[in-house]
């Protein structure tokens, strides 16, 4: 019963598009009205100019490494303007250096300076 039905919707089908394509005309709408394609009015000629190139409006970077590997760098911290703030960076600095080489005297695991976690980079 069930193929029943689908040939029956197929024919149903097909006599819908049977009928539409009886109404559709068989010549051009042109002829219809006795025109030609001759007799048609010519473009209005248009000026060639080059192509406006648009600014755009996103600032697009290459994609950052999830993980950058980093050995030695001495980066010095961010100037803010403000005298205490930047001396206060400073002496963490200078802090952190001579913990990190007291470190390494001792052969431990070195320590790292910049605030950011070992094989991280870091945000900008």
């Amino acid at each position: 019963m069930k193929g029943f039905k689908g040939y029956i919707g197929i024919v149903g089908l097909a006599l819908l598009s049977a009928n539409v394509w009886a109404d559709l005309p068989h010549s051009s709408i042109l002829s219809r009205y006795g025109v030609s394609s001759d007799e048609l009015p010519k473009p209005a000629p248009t000026e060639n100019s080059e192509p406006v190139e648009e600014k755009s409006r996103f600032h697009i970077q290459p994609e950052q490494p999830f993980v950058t590997v980093r050995i030695g760098e001495n980066n010095e911290p961010e100037m803010t303007g403000n005298l205490s703030i930047d001396r206060m960076a400073q002496q963490e600095r200078q802090r952190c250096q001579r913990l990190q080489e007291e470190m390494v005297r001792r052969g431990e695991r070195a320590l790292n300076c910049d605030g950011s976690l070992p094989g991280m980079a870091l945000p900008r």
